[in-house]
């Protein structure tokens, strides 16, 4: 399998697949750890936090992770971000009217897919007004992290993403690894093993004209 039986950091392509077919993914599994001289009572052991991970799947993805959202209202912001289910958060506050904010919607549904553990979101600046207020969000594009319904990051217009309109996927994934609302992937730490088991970063010199716009 692509992901390991005792992290969590799957795709969605890879935890759908666990749910959908969950004894086909159990034989790859069974496949996987056959290919080492491992205990019985570890393979069982990996076994039972492989079906609990299933579990935990299926109740994320009932929540629409693996996917990047639209939360609709104040409500259903606050019942996101304070489910005990939900641990990592990314929420995009955005108006529809702002062309960063647009720009930051197409890297955050391409992360949504890629780091289904957490669950990325966006909400509309004039449908939450009293939200806005009580997190003194003053300027758009707002990513927002939270981690356990805790605000514990802030990313603020693009002056941590190169300053310019232009920048790759990567910058922004990087940035919220920082925040830990996600873990990079392998092909970004390549430090990082699976059980199972040099991208050039992104430079740029050229100062873009700040659009950030103030709200």
């Amino acid at each position: 399998m692509d992901c390991s039986a005792t992290e969590m950091d799957c795709s969605a392509t890879v935890a759908n697949k666990i749910i959908d077919d969950q004894s086909l993914a159990e034989d790859e599994l069974l496949s996987e750890l056959e290919k080492e001289e491992i205990p019985a009572h570890i393979r069982e052991a990996r076994l039972e936090i492989f079906k609990q991970q299933s579990l935990q799947f299926q109740q994320l993805r009932d929540l629409s992770f693996g996917q990047y959202t639209l939360i609709p209202d104040e409500k259903s912001f606050l019942d996101l971000t304070t489910s005990p289910i939900v641990e990592n958060c990314v929420i995009h506050f955005f108006h529809p009217d702002f062309r960063r904010c647009a720009i930051v919607d197409s890297h955050m549904e391409k992360l949504s897919k890629k780091y289904f553990k957490t669950k990325f979101a966006k909400l509309n600046v004039e449908k939450s007004n009293f939200l806005v207020t009580k997190l003194k969000i003053q300027m758009l594009p707002a990513i927002l992290c939270f981690k356990s319904s805790i605000v514990v990051d802030r990313i603020i217009g693009f002056e941590e993403l190169g300053n310019t309109d232009d920048f790759p996927s990567v910058v922004l994934e990087k940035r919220l690894a920082k925040s830990g609302v996600i873990q990079l992937s392998e092909e970004y730490d390549p430090s990082k093993k699976t059980i199972f088991g040099g991208k050039k970063s992104f430079v740029r010199n050229k100062q873009d004209d700040s659009s950030d716009e103030d709200y």
